[in-house]
């Protein structure tokens, strides 16, 4: 009966034993917890969203609490430091401002470059080239938008020494009675050797009526290009706003009030291409090829071979017959090929 006693009071005196440490060591934590806690140190935060070169004033920043020990030394922590600056690219709200994101008002940008050069892939250059409606797809692409390029040049025959176009004019010298030697310069001479006519037995040349033809061919020269912009670019005023480099007209009434502003289409688009796309670009502006941009469908990365289309592929591939020499033909007279739009009233027929 008292060993039993013995061991309920031993049991007692475990279980108080085992509260009162867990109590002690849960004192003891409380104090360590609170002593983790991080110390932090306001530091100045875009609320507004700031574009680049925008003069920043004090309703578009913020501060926000940031750990002591991950502050850096470059971050503001003082609003005043940074009001009356400028940003030197798009800043987005929430964003902790640095040194590197702002300027000086006074200060050029220029050594922070464009933020079109932010869009170029490494080994890759921006190039632009010309366009009007038909050219650029009824001015229906945009930034973003893969594209091929199609270019058409005319290829006419030169004298390989002088560099002219043939056929070259033919000099024939003669002489009078008196020996006197006279030069007959005859255009096209060389068109045909020079021939006997065998009535008189008279010397000839066949002597072309037109300048010589160009012969017109065209090509696909580069497939899959991105359109980096369409148009002028954009540019920062010295005031800090963003403006077009356009020129538009306006439409005004009759009082000179101005009515409407109308902005110029489009007349050039910038491409990424590789360097030496850039310099093959550049030969065929100034060699006057005319260049054409074919939409992609999106997500489409295929290459294609495609043939060089000329009149002889042209009549070949698609079967289309040279018309015969007819004794009688279509009147009136057709030399050049006219819309329906341009056609309008067929001239009268003359009085009999």
């Amino acid at each position: 009966m008292r060993l039993g006693r013995l061991l309920i009071v031993l049991a007692i005196v475990v279980i108080l034993g085992v509260v009162a440490a867990y109590a002690l060591l849960n004192l003891n934590a409380a104090p360590q917890g609170q002593s983790q806690v991080p110390a932090t140190t306001d530091v100045v935060m875009v609320v507004q969203p700031v574009t680049r070169g925008q003069v920043i004033t004090a309703e578009m920043l913020g501060y926000l609490a940031y750990p002591t020990e991950q502050t850096i030394s470059n971050l503001f922590t003082n609003i005043d430091q940074v009001v009356g600056q400028r940003s030197r690219f798009d800043i987005d709200p929430g964003t902790p401002l640095t040194n590197s994101m702002v300027v000086a008002f006074d200060a050029d940008l220029a050594e922070v470059g464009s933020d079109t050069a932010l869009l170029i892939p490494s080994g890759m250059v921006a190039f632009p080239i010309p366009i009007d409606r038909f050219s650029g797809l009824a001015y229906g692409l945009r930034a973003g938008d893969r594209v091929n390029l199609i270019a058409s040049l005319l290829v006419t025959d030169l004298d390989q020494e002088l560099q002219t176009r043939l056929p070259n004019d033919a000099a024939l010298l003669s002489f009078d009675e008196n020996g006197v030697p006279s030069v007959l310069i005859v255009p096209g001479g060389d068109a045909k050797p020079l021939q006997v006519e065998p009535l008189f037995n008279t010397p000839y040349f066949v002597v072309p009526p037109e300048i010589q033809r160009s012969r017109l061919v065209s090509q696909t020269v580069l497939q899959n290009i991105t359109v980096l912009h369409v148009g002028n670019f954009f540019y920062t005023d010295a005031k800090g706003n963003e403006v077009e480099n356009a020129y538009g007209g306006t439409i005004t009434n009759a009082d000179g009030e101005t009515i409407q502003t109308v902005a110029d289409p489009p007349d050039i688009i910038t491409l990424i291409v590789t360097p030496q796309d850039a310099i093959t670009l550049n030969y065929l502006i100034y060699a006057g090829s005319k260049l054409t941009l074919a939409l992609r469908p999106s997500g489409d990365d295929s290459t294609v071979t495609t043939q060089a289309v000329t009149l002889e592929y042209l009549l070949t591939t698609y079967d289309i017959p040279v018309p015969s020499k007819l004794p009688y033909g279509l009147q009136p007279r057709t030399d050049i090929l006219l819309t329906p739009t341009q056609q309008g009233i067929l001239p009268e027929a003359p009085a009999q």
